[in-house]
């Protein structure tokens, strides 16, 4: 008897204190909310290993008064970039590629400029490829192929490994490479190997006519006028690939901390593994970019993170992986500073 009461008072203790802490986090997101001007936001926070907060506020859906949850389904736009390098890391694991393969190995008549562009320059931008292909267009359904072999006359913006520079091209030669190593369309490797095989349900590649339940609609907010529908892109981009929810977001994180899919070593070298960037980050001096991940140094703690941008939509994975702890923020509107959201509930853990 005395022990469940020792055990009552345990929880009943940490309540108390986490209670004020959740408290003050509700309200500064509502704050940021009404500041600027956002339609629906969902956070999901994972403190030391433990999952603190999986929450919605404002709408998913404005037309029909739909609430924003943690069941919520964004586009995930850039945050996709470390997921597809999951995909690429998984099959080096597996020994059927490797890190320093040529590009040219799997891209039979690319040009002579490309035989020095290795996987790892395609993962951590620094390709010297353009942002994008000559050929993509938002509103076109087109295969990767087509779109790899239209940029084959494109002109290096600079010499391999010379320099950083952002590059949506090189995801989707990623991809590419994936169907072709593994034998399965890219969507389906993702979908069947990776997300579905460790429990992450909804979560998978974005298709604009499938029916997917708690899909949030995206806006466009100018000023205090009411949201506009935004434009939505039809074509897939292995770039900013996947949709997803905040709840699937935190499985994926234990994912990372528990090391699952990836060894312990592989899933650090996806942010170890970099070079400098010209990203910039609050209160730090320089900013590193990995395999789908910037990391930098503030105050002597390690900070990795993502954020990504497509209509409608803006995402940031923000972690602390010393401390095992993540926070995840996704809102259906634009423009929005997520960065300024997760630095401030950051300050309130």
């Amino acid at each position: 008897m005395k022990s469940l009461f020792f055990l009552f008072v345990v929880f009943l203790s940490n309540f108390l204190v986490a209670q004020p802490k959740q408290d003050s986090i509700d309200a500064f997101i509502i704050r940021q909310m009404k500041e600027q001007n956002i339609t629906g936001l969902s956070i999901g926070i994972i403190e030391k290993g433990t999952v603190t907060k999986a929450k919605g506020y404002g709408y998913a859906n404005v037309e029909h008064k739909v609430p924003a949850t943690e069941q919520s389904v964004y586009m995930l736009a850039s945050i996709s970039k470390h997921m597809v390098a999951v995909g690429i890391m998984q099959l080096m694991q597996q020994g059927r590629l490797s890190l320093s393969d040529p590009c040219t190995k799997y891209f039979k008549g690319a040009p002579a400029a490309w035989e020095k562009i290795t996987l790892r320059h395609l993962l951590n931008h620094t390709s010297g490829l353009p942002r994008e292909s000559p050929a993509f267009r938002p509103m076109l359904v087109q295969p990767d192929s087509v779109l790899i072999k239209a940029a084959y006359n494109e002109k290096m913006v600079f010499e391999t490994g010379t320099k950083w520079q952002y590059c949506n091209l090189g995801y989707f030669m990623l991809a590419d490479i994936i169907r072709r190593v593994s034998g399965k369309s890219f969507q389906q490797y993702m979908t069947e190997e990776i997300f579905f095989q460790h429990g992450l349900m909804h979560t998978e590649t974005t298709n604009a006519k499938k029916v997917i339940p708690h899909r949030a609609s995206g806006y466009v907010k100018r000023g205090a006028d009411d949201p506009e529908n935004a434009e939505s892109f039809i074509a897939f981009r292995p770039s900013g690939a996947f949709i997803s929810n905040v709840t699937d977001m935190l499985k994926w994180e234990m994912l990372m901390q528990e090391n699952k899919i990836l060894t312990k070593d592989n899933w650090r070298q996806m942010w170890s593994d970099t070079v400098t960037s010209t990203n910039n980050f609050p209160g730090a001096s320089s900013v590193a970019y990995g395999y789908g991940w910037n990391r930098t140094t503030v105050q002597a703690q390690t900070i990795v993170y993502h954020g990504g941008s497509l209509p409608g939509f803006r995402t940031l994975y923000y972690r602390f992986p010393d401390e095992q702890t993540a926070i995840v923020l996704f809102v259906n509107s634009e423009p929005a500073d997520l960065m300024k959201l997760a630095i401030g509930v950051a300050d309130r853990l």
